[in-house]
């Protein structure tokens, strides 16, 4: 090659200068040159090299972020259900949408009977479920939301159901409530589920400990305010869990600082609460469950409680209503038993039975000062669920119920609730 150069140069170089021989000094001007080019080759050739590294680097970076991406979304669970609810009451209701659920806390005792119905795609939802992060199935995060915004309007503005972090036994976020009870619920086709349970979600920091494979301790701090409620400290929650073949048990607890905020200063006193409640099926087409609470000052924890004080006419929930003149609280409090009764006549189609009461304490002192809150509650209720295809599910569901105040006011519910489900 480097013959091949030389001789190439020599041929361009000028008549008189390749006369019968070249010169020592031509030679040496020529091989200087051969050099320079060698050399500019050489350095032509690192700056290739170089350029191929820094392509190579960056396809080896990108595919590394798409298999990063790839396996991220891999790792994330996409699920939801499109629902349509529908109610017909032949009694009565509150005027306000959203009478799709069952608010007989609200029922009207003077209004006319009449027939109304109500639908809704509200209480659709999605959620997101992020497992194995950084490559460890203990640490997952979930984000769920559907649309039971201004009581179930259907206007499109999203909620947060559940949106928490699972750090091996610790959760952190908003999540079921230990004072929660859907894991032992009689399934119902009213979006809300019966009487007498819970399906408080909270924000929370909790842990759990694995008793062994059969059971386990739960404990949390939960911020159970919401509304017109406040309290200068998060509740304390604990829950044990017994889960064998055919018996799944719960039993719960917590304490929660109850606050009223006055134009004299703040008012606290301590509610609390206790439960029992499970599932015992004795085989899979035929299973009993339940739950019994007695709670003082909380009514949000169970479904269908709420109701507004009426001596100092604010809306505290009915946990507790004011004693401005001995600045103290007096706490609501009731009992409430729910029990029902599960039976798959096929793969496709089951009912269940159930029958709630909810009894008020009309001893209390809430009691005497508020006459027109809610002294008993009473609900049963009749299902027939129907799935034609996988993932599909039709409800049929009657209730049949009573509110009862202290002051001996009356009112009855009958009402048809309807439910379409796809669930992905």
């Amino acid at each position: 090659m480097k013959k091949l150069i030389l001789a190439s140069l020599c041929g361009l170089a000028s008549a008189h200068v390749f006369s019968a021989e070249i010169s020592e000094e031509r030679i040496q001007f020529l091989e200087s040159q051969l050099l320079k080019i060698q050399a500019e080759l050489n350095e032509h050739k690192l700056a290739q090299q170089e350029i191929k590294s820094q392509q190579q680097e960056q396809q080896q970076v990108q595919a590394k972020e798409s298999k990063s991406l790839s396996k991220l979304l891999d790792n994330v669970d996409v699920y939801g259900l499109i629902r349509l609810d529908g109610a017909v009451d032949f009694k009565s209701t509150p005027e306000a949408r959203g009478r799709t659920i069952n608010q007989i806390n609200k029922a009207p005792f003077k209004e006319a009977d009449s027939t109304r119905s109500d639908f809704t795609a509200a209480a659709s939802r999605i959620g997101f479920l992020a497992k194995d992060l950084k490559g460890d199935p203990n640490i997952f995060a979930r984000v769920e939301t559907d649309f039971w915004t201004n009581a179930g309007k259907g206007d499109g503005g999203l909620r947060i159901r559940h949106a928490h972090l699972k750090y091996y036994n610790w959760t952190i976020g908003q999540a079921w409530s230990l004072m929660s009870t859907p894991e032992i619920s009689t399934q119902s086709v009213d979006y809300s589920l019966l009487l007498g349970g819970s399906v408080l979600r909270t924000p929370q920091v909790s842990y759990t400990w694995i008793l062994n494979n059969q059971n386990r301790l739960n404990a949390g701090i939960e911020y159970m305010a919401g509304g017109d409620r406040s309290s200068a400290l998060p509740a304390f929650t604990t829950k044990f869990v017994h889960n064998s073949e055919h018996l799944h048990l719960l039993a719960q607890g917590f304490i929660n600082e109850k606050q009223a905020q006055t134009a004299e200063g703040d008012i606290n006193k301590m509610g609390w609460g206790v439960g029992v409640g499970g599932r015992y099926s004795f085989n899979d087409r035929h299973s009993v469950q339940g739950n019994y609470f007695h709670i003082v000052g909380d009514q949000r924890i169970a479904s269908f409680l709420t109701q507004g004080s009426t001596t100092d006419g604010s809306a505290w929930g009915g946990d507790f209503s004011v004693d401005s003149t001995q600045k103290r609280l007096l706490l609501n409090s009731f009992n409430s038993l729910n029990l029902g009764y599960s039976h798959k006549f096929n793969p496709k189609l089951k009912a269940n039975l159930s029958g709630s009461v909810v009894a008020f304490d009309d001893s209390s002192d809430y009691a005497k000062a508020n006459p027109s809150s809610n002294k008993m509650l009473t609900d049963y209720v009749a299902n027939l669920i129907y799935s034609p295809a996988p993932n599909i599910n039709l409800g049929l569901e009657y209730h049949q119920g009573k509110r009862e105040t202290f002051d001996h006011q009356e009112a009855d519910i009958s009402r048809l609730n309807l439910s379409g489900t796809y669930s992905f």
